[in-house]
């Protein structure tokens, strides 16, 4: 009965709809990992979910490409309910990793053939590898073992054999990590024209904001499971009121008199001693402070000068930060992406 009604009712999805979650949760044991969390995707676009390592993306990959089965919640990609047609989703969807996932003692057309017959691809499947090749710029494909080439083309060989079977979704899980900025950036480039030429749906998961912002049309950002914003990143960095300005000094001082400031917003210590203590045990401490702004610009030299007054010389460094995707992170949770995965390593 719940198997038919599931059916039933993926069939009331919008057509352009290619990825629909409604209630979406995974638990294991007491931690919940994602949390009723709901999306809808266009048919497309390319999407990217953002956050820090341990919110949940990967996850949540893993149930919509039929891998895992949500603790509740349902999913309907391309069409098919994960929970009762995983195999059909399989077979409208391609997936890239973060990790390189090839045989790297066979050659590049060797790797292409295990791929056709994992998806039982008829004998035109080499009339497509090799006019993907040629798109993609890989050449000797029947001599070059895996193992000799670049990190970029084992990349660009992954994007074939995700693109083989003619998928309509590709998942990609963070599949820039651990790259250098120049093989970061040429892989951009692919994901775009994979998009634009071939019509394929992207699924993009990342921790990289300045990758989010560069790609994506629509953005959700999650954090402990649960998607905390979504839309263009246009619309949600538009969302963020203020600058930021982020000053580390060589040692503590009492701040209170910046405070009266016009223009300035919110002050708070970063990574800093208890409230609890005192200023004298605070003192020879160094100190970190964020302050929001209505106008960097037009609040700054009035807040140099003033801190100036209290304590010459105490300025290390200062940095301003604009209104983007992570000041957006950072409105709403009141931390930023660095400052969580601080933790998550530590706890590891």
């Amino acid at each position: 009965m719940i198997d038919h009604f599931l059916v039933l009712d993926s069939t009331s999805i919008s057509k352009n709809i290619a990825i629909h979650c409604e209630g979406l949760s995974k638990v294991y044991g007491t931690q919940t990992v994602v949390d009723d969390l709901a999306l809808e995707i266009s048919y497309g676009s390319i999407f990217g979910l953002l956050g820090p390592n341990g919110a949940g993306k990967t996850t949540l990959i893993k149930i919509l490409t039929g891998l895992l089965k949500p603790s509740k919640g349902r999913a309907v990609v391309a069409g098919f309910d994960t929970n009762v047609h995983s195999i059909k989703v399989k077979e409208n969807i391609g997936w890239i990793s973060s990790e390189v996932i090839l045989d790297e003692s066979l050659s590049i057309m060797e790797n292409i053939h295990i791929q056709a017959r994992m998806h039982n691809i008829g004998k035109d499947w080499k009339d497509r590898a090799v006019a993907l090749l040629k798109y993609f710029e890989l050449t000797d494909t029947k001599v070059k073992k895996v193992e000799k080439l670049s990190t970029g083309m084992k990349k660009k060989l992954e994007i074939v054999m995700a693109l083989l079977h003619k998928p309509k979704i590709l998942f990609m899980d963070e599949p820039t990590i651990g790259l250098d900025a120049n093989t970061r950036q040429l892989l951009w480039s692919f994901i775009r024209r994979i998009n634009s030429m071939y019509g394929v749906t992207i699924f993009l998961t990342t921790h990289y904001i300045e990758e989010a912002d560069a790609l994506c049309d629509n953005i959700a950002i999650i954090n402990n499971g649960k998607v905390i914003a979504m839309g263009p990143p246009q619309l949600l960095k538009s969302q963020a009121h203020g600058d930021i300005i982020e000053i580390t000094f060589f040692s503590s001082f009492d701040y209170k008199n910046i405070k009266s400031i016009s223009g300035l917003i919110h002050i708070e210590e970063i990574g800093s001693i208890e409230e609890s203590k005192t200023f004298e045990n605070r003192i020879n401490k160094s100190l970190k402070l964020r302050i929001k702004v209505n106008n960097a610009e037009t609040v700054l030299p009035e807040l140099i000068s003033k801190i100036s007054e209290n304590q010459s010389y105490n300025i290390e460094t200062i940095r301003i930060e604009k209104p983007n995707l992570e000041s957006v992170f950072l409105e709403l949770t009141g931390r930023r992406f660095e400052d969580i995965e601080e933790t998550a390593n530590i706890k590891r």
